[in-house]
């Protein structure tokens, strides 16, 4: 499993705090979000919204990015979001390659 942003972005108009059909898409997958993400192999670590910005940032572990797209897809979120898929790694991470790299080029 990999770690892995899923950003997404809508329109003002397509907001389920504005748009009644997507609003009960968000209130009916609410209750099944979970099981479809086990069965496309993506696990939810955290979900993050901006409702005046129309974005949110969801970080899951996946098997990989195809793996995300059907998730998204099957929950409808990809129904009224565009969708960026983006692997991450841990700040941890990040500086311990800055370490390695100091090491390789002293």
């Amino acid at each position: 499993m990999s770690l892995y942003g899923i950003f997404g972005i809508h329109s003002v108009e397509s907001c389920p705090l504005n748009n009644a059909e997507n609003r009960k898409l968000v209130i009916k997958i609410a209750e099944e979000i979970d099981k479809i993400a086990n069965k496309n192999n993506t696990h939810i670590l955290q979900r993050y919204h901006s409702g005046l910005e129309h974005t949110f940032v969801w970080i899951v572990e996946a098997q990989n990015a195809h793996s995300i797209q059907s998730f998204m897809t099957e929950s409808t979120w990809a129904k009224f979001n565009t969708i960026k898929i983006v692997p991450l790694s841990t700040y941890e991470t990040v500086v311990g390659e800055c370490k390695r790299l100091e090491k390789v080029t002293d």
